[in-house]
């Protein structure tokens, strides 16, 4: 009684001081402390609830798909946790403004079972703050199905968009996207005309797979792109992206250990140096081991 005493008593400024001092992801190890914290009283509700909904997962991971209990290998979709959550924050409307990223697997919607593709479009429409969507597994009969149901929809609010190539139909319900993230580094071709054509205001491309014809997309879609993120790329093919007059940030994801870091450090250099961006240039390399390396120039 004398701590909820106390806690009714603090500045709220002191609050959110607090709260921002501390390591979120390290700290908030699962959604019970942030729902717990937010149920203490109302100026820490007030504090934690937005950060406990602000990013809102519907999705199988390799934590909470369904397994054989005998083989644990994954058996065959049959529980509905997209269309419980869809239904969930339709039931809680205060929670809409909170909500800033959306995570979903769309796998359980198949043409027998449509009604959870209907219940996420229903949310998109009703979520004034979402920045981050991300749209995985679609199965390949509900994409047209997707496609009509979007067809005039726009979602406005919507900046950092992750979705399967196959879903490229839908890009056009968010004209003001910045960043799009590709979910499998192959089949460009669809999706860089849509971005093309419905959005102007793109400048990041991440997961995007360094060849001669994804660049050439690239150079044709995006030629004012600042920010790549590449995944493994050859240090050789490192040249295709010399000259692209508005790049000022390249990152760099390995998954096996550099022998030779110099070179593909160089070769990222004299990349950025062929741009004429203005101002500070980046090149971020992330190593397997949990290690980085940061070059700043300009």
């Amino acid at each position: 009684m004398t701590i909820t005493r106390c806690v009714h008593r603090m500045p709220v400024f002191a609050g959110h001081r607090i709260f921002l001092t501390l390591d979120r992801e390290k700290l908030f190890a699962g959604n019970n402390t942030l729902r717990a914290l937010s149920q203490t009283s109302r100026l820490l509700r007030s504090i934690f609830l937005p950060v406990l909904w602000e990013r809102v997962h519907a999705c199988f991971t390799p934590w909470n798909q369904p397994l054989d209990p005998i083989t644990r290998i994954v058996v065959e979709v049959s529980t509905d946790i997209l269309m419980r959550r869809m239904v969930g924050i339709q039931k809680t409307p205060y929670i809409l403004p909170y909500i800033r990223s959306l995570t979903v697997t769309l796998v359980e919607c198949r043409s027998g079972n449509w009604a959870p593709m209907e219940e996420f479009v229903r949310i998109l429409d009703l979520l004034p703050n979402l920045k981050d969507l991300t749209m995985l597994m679609p199965q390949p009969d509900m994409i047209t199905l997707l496609s009509i149901s979007c067809r005039h929809k726009v979602f406005p609010s919507v900046v950092r968009l992750a979705l399967d190539n196959c879903l490229a139909p839908i890009i056009h319900c968010f004209p003001n996207l910045q960043t799009f993230t590709f979910v499998w580094r192959r089949e460009f071709e669809d999706v860089f005309p849509a971005i093309q054509a419905h959005c102007p205001h793109i400048h990041t491309i991440n997961n995007f797979s360094l060849c001669p014809p994804t660049v050439k997309c690239l150079r044709d879609a995006i030629p004012n792109v600042r920010r790549l993120s590449l995944w493994d790329p050859p240090s050789s093919d490192f040249c295709l992206l010399e000259d692209m007059d508005a790049l000022s940030e390249l990152r760099i994801y390995r998954t096996m250990p550099l022998n030779e870091p110099q070179e593909i450090v160089g070769a990222a250099e004299r990349v950025l140096c062929t741009s004429k961006a203005v101002g500070r240039k980046k090149l971020r390399i992330y190593l397997p081991e949990e290690t980085s390396i940061n070059v700043f120039w300009g």
